[in-house]
Formats: structure tokens, C-alpha cells, sequence
């Protein structure tokens, strides 16, 4: 999951490292007015916010875009999350924050994202199972490694949009880390082999000189050609 989490709060950062350790691309930003833009254009699959008070217009902005946010608050009363929710917060952490619940929620927020987004792939009964770390259609299922289920799942959110591998390769080995195209095409090649292989088919296609794409087709892997 591609996490970005805005904050004002330096000692919570400890919070970005141990997303990253469990396997996610997890980025800390500062509040500015350009965050919602920014949040939207580097396609997060879900924001953590470190909500200013009063509410400040850049915060209205983030809570009124299409990437779910989380808000992190201090020791909020009722009253106080009910308002946090109502702005347009999809869910309320309050400090102290506590590893195994941040993830469980953020879990959560994700599977249900998945449940509503309407799309091919999903009404053709294609899903994740994030616990087996498969691919699933039908009775027929796909373990993938961790770095090809990341992939899948990012592909998968997107699915009818081309990806440019520079993203991809952000995405799986962080925004620091130095970019290595070969890194993207060997993993795309071992995952659409397993896909091929255990579901009978192809679902990601090369788009020359762009990128990649996830595209739901029934026919069988053999009949697809890039």
C-alpha cells in the first residue's frame, strides 16, 4: 500500500518507519496548501493526517479529495471525532497510537475501498486475499510473493490505467531508492508467468514507451498477446 502521511508532529515519524518495515511505501509530508494536489497527482492509496486545529483550508482541501484519509488527533473527545468525521475523514486515530490498530484500520479502509469500486475485474470475481497474499477468481487462486502482491495490488486499484514503470518502481522500492527499470520488467515477467499459470490469465499488458496495465479479459493467457 502507498501510504502518505502529513504531519506537523516530528516524533510521530517513527510511524512512517514502521509502515515501511511492514511492508508498505509509506512518505512523510508537511502541511502546506500544495499537500492535497500533491497527495492526489502521486496517486496514494490512503493519506494518515495529522489534522491542524482550527481546521485550516488546506486540511478542508485534503479531506475533500478522492484518496481516503485518516486523521491522527491527540486525545479528541466524542464531540470532537464526530466532527473530524463529519468534514469528511474516513476514519479517527487518537494518540496514543498503538502499531497493531493503525494497521488493522488501515486494513480495513482498504478492503472496503475494494468492495465498492465498481470495475471488470471485480464483477468478474476477481480479488485480493491479503491474508493468503493471493490473487483469487473463482476457485482458482495465485500466491504471490510479497513484492508481487504489492504490484498486483497497486496494478489492481487502478485497474484501466497505465502505470508508468518509474512509478511502479517507486512505488515497490521507495521514492529514494535509485531507479532500475530492469528491477520493474523481471518482476511484471514472473508475475504475469504465475498469473498465466494458475489462473489461466493474462490481466497485465505493455503499453510501449509508457508503462503497464492491468485490463480484465476472460480469454485464456495463450490468446493474449501484448
Amino acid at each position: 500500500m502507498q501510504l502518505l502521511y502529513v504531519s506537523r508532529h516530528a516524533a510521530d515519524h517513527w510511524l512512517v518507519d514502521a509502515l515501511r518495515q511492514m511492508g508498505h511505501v509509506a512518505e512523510a509530508a508537511e502541511w502546506s496548501a500544495e499537500t492535497a494536489a500533491l497527495a492526489e497527482a502521486d496517486g496514494h492509496d490512503l493519506i494518515l493526517a495529522d489534522m491542524p486545529r482550527p481546521l485550516a483550508a488546506e486540511a478542508a482541501d485534503l479531506l475533500a479529495g478522492s484518496t481516503p484519509v485518516v486523521v491522527v488527533a491527540d486525545a479528541a473527545r466524542p464531540d470532537e471525532r464526530a466532527a473530524i468525521l463529519r468534514a469528511g475523514a474516513d476514519d479517527c486515530l487518537t494518540r496514543p497510537l498503538h502499531l497493531i490498530e493503525v494497521q488493522t484500520r488501515l486494513m480495513a479502509l482498504v478492503r472496503t475501498a475494494d468492495r465498492h469500486r465498481p470495475s471488470p475485474a471485480a464483477r468478474a470475481g476477481l480479488r485480493l486475499d491479503r491474508v493468503a497474499r493471493s490473487l483469487v477468481v473463482g476457485d482458482q487462486h495465485a500466491l504471490l510473493s510479497p513484492l508481487e502482491f504489492q504490484l498486483a495490488a497497486y496494478l489492481l486499484r487502478r485497474e484501466g490505467q497505465v502505470v508508468e514503470a518509474a512509478r511502479l518502481d517507486a512505488h515497490l522500492a521507495g521514492i529514494s531508492a535509485e531507479p532500475r527499470p530492469e528491477r520493474i520488467r523481471g518482476l511484471v515477467a514472473r508475475l504475469r508467468a504465475k498469473l498465466g499459470r494458475d489462473l489461466g490469465l493474462r490481466l497485465i499488458h505493455s503499453v510501449p514507451g509508457h508503462g503497464y496495465v492491468l485490463r480484465w479479459d476472460a480469454a485464456p493467457a495463450s490468446r493474449i498477446a501484448d
